[in-house]
C-alpha cells in the first residue's frame, strides 16, 4: 500500500509539474503572439529612413504606404515621412505589391543567409522570413508582372534555368507550375510588365518601343500606345496606366474594353519620364528614370516632390 501510494504521489507530482510546463509553454507562445502582434499594431518593422534610395525596381501601395523596392531594401513613404523595412534590406528586383503581401526576385544583402540570386519570393514587409516560391539560387527576375489579387506571375527569362528557357512565360499558381507564352505583337525591348489585379489573363508589357496589352494569357500584343520608351504600368480593374516618353513624358489612362484615354497630370519632368506609377484612392505616386519620386493627393493636379537624384527630400 505505501509503494502504491508512494507511485501516486510521484504521478501525481509529475502530472503537476507537466501541467505547469505545459501552462508556461502556452503562456511563453501567447506572450509571443501578443508581442508579435504589438510589433505589428506599433508598426516596430518600419524605423525612419533618411538617405540615397539607390535605383529602384518597383513601387506599390501597400497598408504601411507607398513602397519603394529600393537597392537597400524596401523604403517606405508613409504621411509625409520616409520608412524603411527593418526585416527587408535585400536588393529586391521585379517586385509587386499584393493583396498579402508582395512577390519578387533580385539579390539579398551579402550577411544573409538566403540563396543567391532569389528566384521568385513571397513576403511582407511586418515579417521577416520569406517563403520561397521558385528557382532559389537560380535566377533573377527583372521583368515580372503578378496579379494583386490572382496567382498569375508572368516573368520574361533572360537566362535559362533548370526549367525555363530564354523567353516569356506564365503561372498560374504562384510559381508553382509554368508555361511559355508566345507573346506574338512585341515589338522593342521588354521593360516592364502589370497584370490586371484580378483577371489573371490580362497583362500589359512595356518596351522601348511603346505599351502592349494582351487579354489571352500573354499569346498575343495589341499596340496600345504610340511610339516611345513605355513604363509607368499600373492596372486597376477598369484601367491601365501607362507612362510615355517621346521627347516629353506623358501619363495616360486606357480604359480596359473600351480603348478610349485620357491624359494625366504630371510634375514639370524635363528630359525625364515616369518609371513607374501606382495610385490608391486618389493618391499617386510616380518615380523617374532619373532617380526622383513625387507624391500627388488629388489625383494628379498638384505634385510633391519627395525623392530628386536618388537622395530623400526631407
Amino acid at each position: 500500500m505505501g509503494h502504491l501510494k508512494k507511485a501516486a504521489l510521484s504521478l501525481l507530482a509529475a502530472s503537476t509539474i507537466l501541467g505547469a510546463c505545459s501552462q508556461e509553454v502556452e503562456e511563453e507562445a501567447t506572450d509571443s503572439e501578443d508581442s508579435s502582434e504589438e510589433k505589428v499594431e506599433k508598426q516596430e518593422y518600419l524605423q525612419t529612413f533618411e538617405g540615397n534610395l539607390g535605383h529602384v525596381h518597383g513601387l506599390g501601395h501597400m497598408e504601411e504606404g507607398f513602397a519603394f523596392a529600393a537597392h537597400t531594401g524596401i523604403k517606405i513613404y508613409q504621411d509625409g515621412e520616409w520608412k524603411e523595412a527593418v526585416d527587408h534590406p535585400h536588393d529586391y528586383m521585379g517586385f509587386q505589391v499584393r493583396e498579402d503581401g508582395f512577390l519578387s526576385s533580385g539579390h539579398p544583402v551579402p550577411s544573409s543567409d538566403l540563396q543567391n540570386p532569389l528566384g521568385l519570393q513571397k513576403g511582407k514587409v511586418s515579417e521577416e522570413s520569406l517563403e520561397s516560391l521558385a528557382f532559389v539560387g537560380e535566377s533573377d527576375f527583372h521583368v515580372m508582372g503578378a496579379g494583386f489579387a490572382n496567382e498569375s506571375v508572368y516573368v520574361f527569362n533572360e537566362q535559362p534555368n533548370s526549367q525555363l528557357d530564354q523567353g516569356f512565360y506564365r503561372s498560374t499558381d504562384l510559381g508553382a507550375t509554368w508555361e511559355s507564352i508566345l507573346a506574338e505583337g512585341i515589338e522593342g525591348g521588354v521593360f516592364q510588365m502589370a497584370v490586371h489585379p484580378t483577371n489573371g489573363d490580362t497583362v500589359a508589357i512595356a518596351t522601348d518601343s511603346g505599351v502592349f496589352l494582351s487579354e489571352n494569357g500573354g499569346q498575343s500584343f495589341e499596340r496600345i500606345s504610340e511610339s516611345g520608351q513605355a513604363g509607368g504600368l499600373y492596372f486597376t480593374e477598369d484601367e491601365l496606366f501607362y507612362g510615355l516618353y517621346n521627347g516629353e513624358a506623358t501619363m495616360t489612362s486606357y480604359l480596359i474594353g473600351e480603348s478610349g484615354t485620357s491624359d494625366v497630370p504630371l510634375p514639370d519632368l524635363t528630359e525625364d519620364a515616369v518609371m513607374y506609377f501606382t495610385e490608391k484612392e486618389n493618391q499617386m505616386a510616380i518615380y523617374t528614370f532619373n532617380g526622383s519620386a513625387y507624391i500627388s493627393e488629388d489625383g494628379g493636379e498638384n505634385w510633391e516632390k519627395v525623392v530628386e537624384k536618388g537622395e530623400t527630400v526631407s
